[in-house]
């Protein structure tokens, strides 16, 4: 069951007080970070003192708690975790030496044998990924909202149109074993049109030849800067072209996109003040870093990433068993409109009665055939990713 949203009416800004607050819901204050709100997996209430709401950690719309039957957004915040590159070793760690002369010091820079550049970019994806881990105390924030009305998944992969006709076959082959061999390229082409089979053939049959002609004419013309190719002057002489063998090939992957609208009715006080610290919480994550990684001595110098996101549909305090999942995202853009009802409506203390919030996220990372595999082990009745 989906968590409800009560609509408020709207509310003029002439002092008009909250609404009384509804009865207060016993809270969780355990030690369940994920699941803030909500019982246990034994189905006993959390106890403990309550979390510091004003750093942050757990953030939840509506205030309210969150039972087993409750299904929710949960989005968790954590530090980025660049790619690793060993530019030492790719430069073939450079060492420096020095001699003096005469009173004169020189300076020599020696770079010893390059290395391959690892980016390990993989290693990078799955650091990201082990940043939600479970019982992972890396997590700054959590935040709960309850599921959009729309929601949607869209997966692409890059497919292109390719062609290769004889004469590009042709040239590929020749400039891949002239660059090997120049001389023995030049023979195996002399070797081919004097081969009584195949140069009998191209030079004996009048449309390759002449194919061919117009081939090597329109490279030459394409040199000096003309705009013809050997398909139109054989088809100005034949009314042919070449075979293009024309294919659809892969051209790599993509990233996907998501996007999600939430509305915001303060009911009281207290709820007012999560949906402030929500938006802000959101907006600091999001925004890049002035002090780079911490290092006071070169701020202003370099900028730090914002932090990452990862989104997880949840049915009570499990994962959702049907929707899909998400790899960790950036949230590339956020929108607040304060006037959600479009007229300018604010409770005594200036809070807006309504608040229509748009998050766009777009995953670090494509998804693989392999990732699905880790999905179905897990859960066999899930969509996936």
């Amino acid at each position: 069951m989906a968590i409800s949203l009560p609509v408020i009416p709207a509310v003029s800004s002439n002092g008009t007080p909250w609404p009384a607050p509804p009865p207060p819901v016993p809270q969780d204050q355990g030690s369940n970070p994920t699941y803030p709100g909500g019982t246990n997996t034994t189905g006993t209430r959390q106890t403990g003192p309550r979390p510091e709401y004003t750093q942050e950690k757990f953030l939840r719309y509506p205030y309210a708690r969150i039972d087993d039957n409750s299904d929710y957004l949960m989005i968790q915040i954590a530090e980025f975790v660049p790619p690793t590159v060993d530019l030492n070793s790719a430069l073939g760690n450079p060492t420096i030496t020095s001699t003096t002369t005469d009173g004169k010091t020189s300076y020599n820079v020696q770079i010893g044998t390059p290395q391959t550049i690892d980016l390990q970019l993989d290693t990078a994806s799955e650091a990201n990924k082990a940043s939600f881990g479970k019982d992972n105390k890396k997590i700054k924030h959590t935040i709960c909202l309850p599921i959009p009305e729309s929601i949607s998944d869209a997966t692409q992969i890059g497919w292109g149109e390719g062609s290769l006709n004889p004469a590009e076959a042709l040239g590929i082959t020749f400039a891949r074993e002239f660059m090997d061999d120049p001389r023995a390229a030049l023979d195996a082409v002399i070797n081919a049109l004097s081969n009584p089979q195949t140069g009998a053939k191209i030079l004996g049959d009048t449309q390759l030849k002449n194919a061919a002609l117009n081939a090597l004419s329109a490279t030459a013309v394409s040199a000096l800067g003309g705009n013809v190719s050997a398909n139109q002057l054989i088809s100005r002489a034949t009314g042919q072209v070449f075979n293009p063998n024309l294919e659809l090939l892969f051209d790599g992957v993509g990233l996907r996109n998501f996007s999600f609208n939430f509305e915001f009715f303060a009911r009281n006080k207290r709820e007012a003040q999560e949906i402030v610290r929500i938006i802000r919480c959101l907006k600091r994550s999001m925004s890049a870093k002035r002090n780079a990684a911490g290092n006071a001595a070169v701020n202003g110098v370099f900028i730090s990433a914002p932090d990452i996101f990862q989104l997880s549909y949840r049915k009570g305090s499990s994962p959702h068993p049907i929707l899909n999942k998400f790899l960790p995202m950036a949230l590339v853009d956020m929108q607040v409109n304060y006037t959600g009802s479009n007229t300018y409506s604010t409770f005594h203390d200036g809070m807006p009665s309504h608040i229509v919030m748009t998050l766009s996220f777009k995953e670090l990372n494509p998804i693989y055939s392999e990732d699905y595999d880790e999905i179905y082990k897990g859960n066999e009745e899930s969509v996936g990713y």
